[in-house]
């Protein structure tokens, strides 16, 4: 575990990691949506890499059109990764 995933589940609570960086937008897309759809009720978080230095695409999808019902809050943690706070209640 890294020493700021680390600070982020103090901060946060327990937190899955999911790296969608190389991926197409749909594929992307589909493994988010269906981590999402399967979360633990223990998990406060989904730490999304999507990466950026080969395009923004999957950043801006995440960051500016990704919506989903367990999905309350989206904190971009820097330039490749952006943290999905969930609320599962």
């Amino acid at each position: 575990m890294s020493e700021q995933l680390g600070f982020l589940e103090i901060k946060y609570g327990k937190i899955y990691e999911l790296d969608v960086h190389g991926l197409t937008l749909e594929e992307a897309k589909a493994e988010i949506l269906h981590t999402l759809n399967k979360i633990d009720v223990f998990i406060k978080g989904v730490l999304i890499t999507h990466g950026y230095h080969k395009g923004t695409v999957l950043k801006d999808y995440i960051r500016n059109v990704l919506s989903h019902k367990n999905v309350y809050k989206k904190v971009n943690i820097d330039a490749s990764r952006t943290l999905l706070l969930i609320d599962l209640s």
